[in-house]
């Protein structure tokens, strides 16, 4: 038995965009979006970019709730590595995750309804 599993935490570029795409019996929903991850042990080295992409109900969620600067952890089964040639001249590589799982809940943690306190948080 085969695995291949991929976590990465970041900040996402865009704002995520969904599209429909013809499906072998009926159309599909995916959405693609952008997650800069920083190296944590070197702080002037540029992050690394990664393109997930989310299908369906999944895919669905992340369009709905994710935006450009929510930080996310993403757990993907599939990881794919595209080279391509910018405008430039210049090879570039792309580094494409298909997302099993997104968790953006960190970015909802401390919000308030306007007026509130916000509360501590327990110790334990």
């Amino acid at each position: 038995m085969s695995l291949e599993m991929h976590i990465i935490s970041g900040y996402v570029g865009s704002d995520p965009e969904t599209r429909e795409v013809n499906g072998r019996e009926e159309p599909q929903q995916v959405t693609s979006f952008s997650v800069a991850v920083n190296d944590t042990r070197r702080k002037d080295s540029p992050p690394t970019w990664y393109r997930v992409t989310a299908w369906n109900g999944l895919g669905n969620v992340v369009g709905q709730y994710v935006r450009k600067g929510d930080y996310v952890v993403v757990t993907a089964d599939r990881q794919r590595v595209s080279t391509w040639v910018d405008r430039d001249g210049e090879t570039r590589v792309t580094l494409d995750l298909t997302a099993s799982a997104v968790d953006f809940s960190a970015n909802r943690r401390g919000e308030t309804e306007a007026g509130e306190e916000p509360q501590e948080e327990i110790p334990f």
